[in-house]
């Protein structure tokens, strides 16, 4: 495995915003770290979502050996084995988007909603500035739990 490092790892466009707020205010300090979250929360669930409209996020060089080895063993796992499918780490990368974009999802849908803007629940998702402060235990709580709920067993 040769953890190409020189790819853009890709996010939907619309959670620009929720990215920055997330690294500038959370429990991650660079967008690797979330998007990683967001793509075990994804695969565990066995939920692909494709990314509706592209936007480059940061460079895979920033990717750690360990959550290199996670995605190998996600595409891995879901192909049989089939060692062929993470002989291209774009591809490796393109199919953990999908992952990482339904992770943002259910980040979403399940524990960030009550921290958003209102006005932008329906769009591109903000955090609300005044719960920031808050934010990163609750974050790292929602965290534990979902890794101990029959939601993670497949």
């Amino acid at each position: 495995m040769k953890m190409d490092g020189n790819i853009r790892v890709a996010t939907e466009a619309k959670y620009k915003e929720l990215y920055n707020n997330i690294k500038n205010n959370c429990a991650v300090d660079d967008f690797h770290e979330l998007f990683f979250l967001c793509a075990c929360i994804g695969y565990r669930r066995g939920i692909q979502t494709p990314l509706k409209k592209r936007d480059d996020r940061f460079w895979s060089r920033t990717i750690t050996p360990r959550e290199w080895s996670c995605f190998y063993a996600m595409i891995l796992e879901k192909n049989a084995f089939d060692y062929e499918k993470v002989s291209d780490d774009k591809g490796v990368l393109a199919a953990i988007e999908g992952y990482a974009n339904a992770g943002m999802d259910i980040l979403i849908d399940e524990f960030l909603c009550d921290y958003l803007l209102p006005a932008s629940k329906s769009s591109d998702p903000q955090l609300d500035p005044t719960c920031c402060k808050e934010l990163p235990k609750q974050f790292v709580h929602f965290i534990f739990e979902q890794s101990e709920s029959e939601n993670w067993d497949s």
